[in-house]
């Protein structure tokens, strides 16, 4: 008797309890269900079988949130209603692959005020800002405030043909000195001051911090008027009357969140800080709800999302602090070490992130501009003069740091990682030629070297798409540069491994400063002329 083999189930089984599997449902059906998993879900279900397979591959939707989460970007504006997926897909790809051409074609010329250059500008979609502070009388930091948002699309190339806002700054109020440290944000009309109150030492230090209109010099419609702070000073510090004082001051707005670090400086031997962060459309925050110190305090500090707080510190660290919850105090995360110690790092990445509420009112309805840069797949860059850049990858700001990497050698520093533990994977050390000029933005850097015959530019993507997609020249081997400490008076070898794609290009006339955009480069040319290139 012959015996028959049992045939093997070619279709979807039911379970024992009759319910369909996602692999025999309608196909409509069992994309939408994928639509809501994140990108690499959405892959690893593509692995399983041959019909989770076809799946995602003839679906445009699916393809569409595959190509966003390659690309490290995000959708942060609705999708034009006159523009398909299937037309938003194919912008994605040649946007891939587009500035692997990148030859610098200039699609706008404006020529700016004879003021020039000018003193803050920033590059925001296709707004193009720019501002001017002219100083007053010895009491003050600035008398005459001017500015200018261009449309690089629409406006008239001639300024004549353009309006420059103009206001001055009222005279000072006896008692009160206008810190060095402002914010300006040109494509959102905010110029914020910060005024140092005429304290005694015995006291806790005040500041007034103001937020005006930078088109008027107005109070800001959003803000509910000028803001105090208090520097906290430590308890168990008693200070003399007689003392001097000095005051550093450093602000950060992001969306409707301001940071305000104050310290106080007495007899150039002890310091005192508090580190504060509220709703500046809310009006005040309690006082007492702030990061307090003493000791090394900060060189700069930005805000690295509404959830996340970076600062350079003077024992060259970055420290980062969550936010998350303005209720309470800023905790300090982790305090990253720089392999160089020196005091004159600065922070290099754009002042205004884009968001769908930040930018909203930069968006027409029929454009195609929706997407932007991953917070964690952006970069941020450390400078020191013109001598040193780290380039750093936030992803590194973003993830659970590993127990290992802190230092368990000193149990009084819980919070102190080593440059050694996370540096060389997730930064990229350059040297700066002399006259270098650099900008970045989202994940890439633009960097400018002045040549005898014109300017090199240097375009860099440490986006880890464009380096698996091999766009441009890819670099993936190490590089090391030697830093002479002088303290140990030796040679100290700096390591780095992060990939990025390249492409150079050389470029006359010669280029006087740049800002770069997630899509657009703002080249300042030394005859008053600022180029648009789209990316």
């Amino acid at each position: 008797m012959t015996i028959r083999e049992p045939s093997l189930c070619r279709e979807p089984m039911l379970s024992h309890f009759g319910r369909a599997t996602i692999s025999n449902i309608a196909e409509e059906l069992r994309c939408r269900i994928l639509s809501f998993l994140p990108y690499n879900d959405i892959l690893r279900c593509a692995s399983t079988c041959r019909i989770m397979h076809m799946t995602v591959k003839n679906s445009v939707e699916l393809q569409y949130i595959l190509e966003l989460g390659s690309q490290g970007l995000v959708q942060v504006h609705p999708q034009p209603p006159n523009v398909s997926i299937e037309e938003c897909l194919r912008i994605l790809r040649e946007k891939a692959n587009a500035w692997s051409s990148f030859n610098l074609n200039v699609t706008k010329k404006i020529k700016l005020p004879s003021v020039w250059p000018p003193h803050s500008s920033s590059l925001t979609h296709r707004q193009l800002g720019l501002a001017w502070y002219f100083p007053g009388n010895s009491s003050e930091s600035y008398k005459t405030v001017m500015s200018e948002v261009i449309d690089t699309e629409t406006c008239a190339p001639d300024p004549e043909n353009r309006s420059l806002c103009r206001w001055n700054k009222d005279d000072p109020i006896p008692g009160i000195t206008t810190a060095d440290e402002e914010y300006i944000d040109e494509t959102h009309d905010l110029f914020v001051t910060v005024d140092i109150l005429d304290t005694r030492p015995r006291r806790n230090s005040k500041f007034q911090i103001n937020f005006r209109q930078l088109s008027t010099g107005e109070k800001h419609h959003l803000s509910h008027g000028s803001q105090l702070v208090t520097v906290t000073r430590p308890r168990s510090k008693r200070l003399s009357s007689r003392v001097n004082v000095d005051h550093d001051v450093l602000v950060d707005v992001l969306g409707d969140r301001v940071a305000l670090y104050g310290a106080a400086i007495v007899n150039d031997d002890y310091k005192f800080w508090s580190l504060h962060v509220w709703n500046w459309h809310e009006g005040q925050q309690a006082h007492n709800i702030c990061a307090v110190g003493e000791g090394q305090g900060f060189i700069k500090m930005r805000f690295l999302v509404k959830e996340k707080l970076l600062a350079l510190t003077e024992c060259s660290g970055i420290e980062l602090y969550d936010i998350e919850d303005l209720s309470k105090a800023p905790q300090l995360q982790a305090r990253f070490m720089l392999p160089i110690h020196l005091i004159d790092f600065e922070f290099q990445y754009p002042s205004v992130f884009h968001d769908a509420l930040g930018c909203a009112h930069l968006m027409a309805p029929d454009e195609r501009w929706i997407w932007a840069t991953n917070p964690a797949d952006r970069i941020i860059c450390v400078t020191e003069y013109s001598n040193w850049m780290f380039v750093i990858t936030a992803r590194l700001f973003f993830m659970d740091i590993p127990p290992s990497w802190f230092n368990v050698i000193s149990e009084e520093d819980e919070f102190t990682v080593p440059w050694l533990s996370w540096g060389p994977r997730h930064s990229r050390c350059f040297r700066l030629p002399p006259a270098s000029i650099f900008e970045v933005g989202g994940s890439r850097v633009i960097w400018v070297v002045h040549k005898d015959y014109g300017s090199e530019v240097r375009m860099m993507d440490f986006n880890p798409s464009a380096v698996a997609r091999g766009i441009g020249k890819v670099v993936q081997e190490h590089t090391t540069f030697s830093w002479h400490n002088k303290n140990l008076e030796q040679y100290l070898p700096i390591t780095t491994y992060l990939p990025y794609a390249e492409v150079v290009i050389d470029r006359t006339p010669d280029i006087f400063d740049v800002n770069l955009d997630e899509e657009k480069v703002a080249m300042f040319l030394d005859d008053e002329i600022v180029e648009i290139i789209g990316l």
